[in-house]
C-alpha cells in the first residue's frame, strides 16, 4: 500500500491523515484504529477557457466513526484533501454533501473547485452535519 503521511491533528500521539493512493481514499488513524474515511475517484478532464485540460478529483463520501462524529474529523479529511489537490495541481468536484459543505465554509478552497461546482447554496452549504458524515 502507497501511503503518503499527510497531517496530523497537531501532535505525535493524536489522529494523523493518511492518503492511501493505492485505494483512492484519505484516512483518519489513531494507532491502527480508522477513525473516518473520505473516498474520492480521479474523475474527468476540465478545459478550462485557455484551451488546457486539468484534471478533475471527485471528493465522494466522507465517512466518520459514530463515536467521534463532531470532533473535527471529517474536517480533517477534507482539509488534507483540499491541500492534496492544491499541490498536485488538480481541480475539484464534491459530490459529497459535507466535503461540499466545508468547501463552502472555507473560501481559499474554492477556487479549486471545477466550474460548474462553483457558487454556494448546494446541498451541505448551511454548514450542519459533521457528526452526520
Amino acid at each position: 500500500m502507497d501511503e503518503s503521511h499527510v497531517h496530523n491533528g497537531g501532535s505525535g500521539d493524536g489522529p494523523q491523515v493518511i492518503h492511501d493512493e493505492d485505494r483512492d481514499r484519505f484516512e483518519v488513524l489513531e494507532g491502527t484504529a480508522v477513525l473516518g474515511v473520505l473516498a474520492y475517484a480521479e474523475d474527468s478532464v476540465l478545459i478550462d477557457d485557455d484551451g488546457s485540460a486539468q484534471p478533475v478529483r471527485d471528493l465522494r463520501s466522507t465517512v466518520v466513526s459514530p463515536e467521534r462524529s463532531g470532533r473535527g474529523i471529517g474536517s480533517m479529511l477534507v482539509s488534507a484533501a483540499v491541500e492534496d489537490a492544491r499541490e498536485r495541481g488538480l481541480r475539484l468536484r464534491a459530490t459529497c454533501w459535507f466535503a461540499r459543505g466545508w468547501i463552502d465554509r472555507h473560501p481559499e478552497a474554492a477556487g479549486l473547485l471545477a466550474d460548474e461546482d462553483t457558487g454556494a447554496g448546494s446541498p451541505g452549504a448551511d454548514g450542519t452535519g459533521e457528526g452526520r458524515a
